[in-house]
């Protein structure tokens, strides 16, 4: 019992003294707490960093090599730190660029704190507020970083005490905060781009050792609107920072096109909208860059086209650093399930760049394809579909202006419809070879119903600004509906107010230069031949019939209020030179009669110039008032079948056509007594027409469609006097009888 009595009372004194010296420590620990505070405070009182501005400025200079500007300073002991403000790092003088290479409004810098009480400063951190880098790459590549700390006799600072080295400079973080990047490119001669709202983050800097970097740039938008690369470099390589080795990985997560455009002030990317994800390895080493990831590009909208489709890429990319010769291993390119594939490589130190690249696509879906090309508004008219497979080879060589190509292209099964195509109009087959001079077609049959048109095409001189196209389109008995579904496939206007049914033999051949392919311009290197039999017609936009009472004066006009012309009958021979088509024996058939038409139509500019014989048949010709009518012996005559002749022009455009009354027609059939019949409407209107311009025009002269357009500016007195003026030339003319 005693034994345990005094072991107790031996354990409670242990612990006495335990607390004793505990309590001893912590006095002794806070009087030293109290007395650093106290140091601290007074040092802080008195310590100005601001005399140290030189000395700091000087070691910056000689760490950075280049003249570095410092403005007021405060400190900070906790944590231990300063601000400066308004710095300044100069940039390389072989530049020669105004604006310093840095320009900051505040710089912190972090700093042990007990080296710093010995007047000693340690830097472990830097980071800059809303700075403004200027990056500048001169006509030979070099760019005005690379020069970062090599040292210059004036720079280079002495040793320090303690034997610290230049090469010894480390960090523990370097940081940028919001920051603005210019950028110039005087090589390749592109304006002076700016890319604002970066951070920047470095770790762990120390000369011969790997550091961490971290780079995020902020993009406009809703969301996380974050680009990031993230990885490890170095060690720097003293003297040429550029070549510094650098792995890590570049990260779009939803990234907004719109944004990516703002960010970048890239024009081309203006018409485009969608969200890009994807993740790029990059691997930068002495002499050579490589990059290896995958991109897809979702919702894509092109000039507010919605594309239906995603377009994704997977690529392994190398640029040889010293040649800039960038080489594709491969870029497997897919609009939407459609493969394309491209590998080769671009000479970028060449202006313009130079291509040595293969381009295969098999099995390419052509509905993806001309979605696409519809978006950027290549030849096929909005809303138009096409399906079909396609199949490519080509080699592309040359200049990036004007490449060469040399290959083959095929399609198959391909088919074209739209809300605006009457019925489908489909190509079995069709195969093309590629020089670097021209590109030609094998013969080839477009089918549309019934119809079937052979053509082929060759297009010479093709990276030119003009073009040479040679075509040749023919078809033997040719349904009127699929004629006209064939051109509203390729986008050609001139016929869109034409529907009806009959058959037409067509041989039409495109020869010459042109300034598009699209199906207007095209039009202007038309040649050929077509002769119609058309029947069940309508002509929208305009009421032939009413146009024709209006002039004649009708007691009883016909077809008031509608604005379309019904054609029971058409025939005759329709001429193409160059985009103007020309006719001198057409013919059709009316509610109210018949006509005769000869002139020419501009099928690009899509102006008429004709001259039309209307006959009113005799029936007709009584219901509507007969010699009574208001335009009787005015603009409108009698023949001995009781039918009525009214001689017309008929000018403006296909949409929109203007007729009136041929005055000059009318004086010339008045006088030489040439009077058709509804069976022979067209009896001497080409030789009439002919009459009223005869003769080639000769120098100063204009020539006849250019007359015919300005004759209608007359007035009909003006135009009744010539025509009698001229009728009495030709009696003047005449032998007088001898008495």
């Amino acid at each position: 019992m005693c034994t345990t009595i005094t072991t107790v009372r031996d354990q409670i004194g242990r612990v006495r003294n335990v607390e004793d010296r505990m309590r001893k420590a912590g006095i002794v620990i806070g009087v030293i707490a109290a007395v650093i505070i106290l140091v601290s405070v007074v040092f802080w009182a008195t310590f100005d960093v601001n005399a140290y501005r030189e000395q700091i400025q000087a070691e910056l200079q000689g760490r950075l090599g280049r003249p570095v500007t410092l403005g007021q300073m405060v400190l900070s002991l906790f944590p231990p730190s300063f601000q400066v403000d308004d710095i300044s790092i100069a940039d390389d003088p072989r530049f020669d660029n105004p604006n310093p290479f840095v320009k900051a409004g505040q710089l912190s810098v972090s700093v042990n704190l007990l080296p710093l009480l010995r007047s000693r400063l340690e830097v472990t951190s830097l980071n800059l507020h809303r700075p403004v880098i200027e990056l500048m790459k001169d006509r030979e590549g070099v760019w005005n970083f690379s020069s970062l700390g090599k040292g210059t006799e004036q720079a280079a600072p002495a040793p320090s005490s303690e034997g610290e080295s230049a090469g010894s400079f480390s960090l523990v973080s370097l940081s940028v905060e919001d920051g603005q990047l210019d950028l110039t490119d005087r090589q390749s001669g592109q304006p002076r781009a700016i890319y604002d709202h970066i951070d920047v983050t470095l770790q762990d800097f120390a000369p011969d050792k790997p550091f961490s970097v971290q780079v995020a740039v902020h993009l406009p938008g809703q969301g996380n609107q974050e680009v990031r690369l993230q990885g490890t470099g170095g060690p720097v390589r003293q003297g040429d920072i550029a070549a510094t080795p650098f792995q890590g990985t570049l990260d779009f997560d939803g990234i907004a096109l719109a944004g990516l455009q703002q960010f970048l002030n890239e024009p081309a990317l203006s018409d485009l909208e969608g969200t890009v994800t994807g993740k790029t390895k990059i691997n930068v080493q002495p002499g050579t860059a490589s990059a290896n990831g995958e991109i897809e590009v979702r919702k894509v909208r092109i000039r507010s086209l919605d594309l239906g489709y995603p377009i994704t890429a997977q690529y392994s990319i190398s640029d040889d650093l010293k040649t800039d010769r960038l080489t594709i291993g491969k870029a497997a390119i897919k609009l939407g399930a459609s493969p394309l594939d491209i590998s080769g490589t671009i000479d970028l130190k060449a202006s313009p760049a130079q291509f040595d690249l293969k381009v295969k696509a098999d099995s390419l879906s052509l509905a993806e394809a001309s979605r696409l090309a519809s978006a950027f508004g290549v030849a096929l008219a909005p809303g138009t579909t096409v399906t079909g497979r396609a199949n490519a080879d080509i080699h592309v060589t040359g200049p990036a202006d004007s490449p060469a190509l040399n290959g083959a292209f095929s399609a198959a099964d391909v088919q074209v419809s739209g809300k605006e195509i009457p019925q489908p109009v489909g190509i079995k087959s069709v195969n093309f070879t590629l020089t670097p001079t021209d590109i030609r077609s094998d013969t080839f049959n477009i089918t549309s119903g019934t119809t079937t048109v052979k053509g082929n095409v060759a297009l010479q001189n093709y990276m030119s600004v003009t073009p040479s196209v040679n075509a040749r389109l023919q078809a033997p008995d040719a349904q009127l509906p699929a004629i006209l579904a064939i051109a509203k496939a390729y986008g050609v206007k001139a016929l869109d107010t034409v529907n009806g049914k009959g058959v037409l033999k067509l041989d039409m051949h495109l020869s010459g230069p042109v300034e598009s392919l699209d199906g207007e311009a095209i039009m202007r290197a038309l040649n050929g031949e077509a002769s119609i039999n058309f029947n069940n017609l309508r002509l929208s936009g305009t009421n032939l019939s009413q146009d024709i009472s209006k002039v004649a004066g009708f007691l009883k006009p016909t077809g008031a209020g509608q604005r379309f012309t019904d054609i029971s009958i058409m025939t005759g021979t329709i001429v193409v030179k160059n985009g103007i088509a020309q006719t001198t024996d057409l013919k059709a058939g009316l509610d109210v009669g018949t006509i005769a038409v000869s002139g020419t139509a501009d099928l690009m500019a899509q102006a008429l110039n004709l001259h039309v014989n209307a006959v009113v048949a005799k029936g007709v010709s009584r219901q509507v008032g007969g010699s009574t009518i208001g335009g009787f012996m005015k603009t409108a005559l009698a023949n001995n079948q009781g039918e009525l002749i009214i001689p017309l022009v008929v000018t403006g455009t296909f949409q929109q056509p203007k007729v009136g009354p041929d005055v000059q027609s009318f004086t010339k059939m008045k006088l030489k007594g040439l009077l058709p019949s509804s069976a022979d409407p067209g009896a001497g209107l080409s030789e009439l027409v002919d009459s009223l311009f005869a003769g080639k025009p000769g120098k100063g002269q204009q020539p006849a469609a250019k007359q015919l357009q300005q004759k209608p500016a007359q007035n009909a007195i003006q135009q009744m006097l010539e025509a009698l003026s001229e009728k009495k030339k030709e009696q003047d003319k005449q032998p007088k009888p001898q008495k």
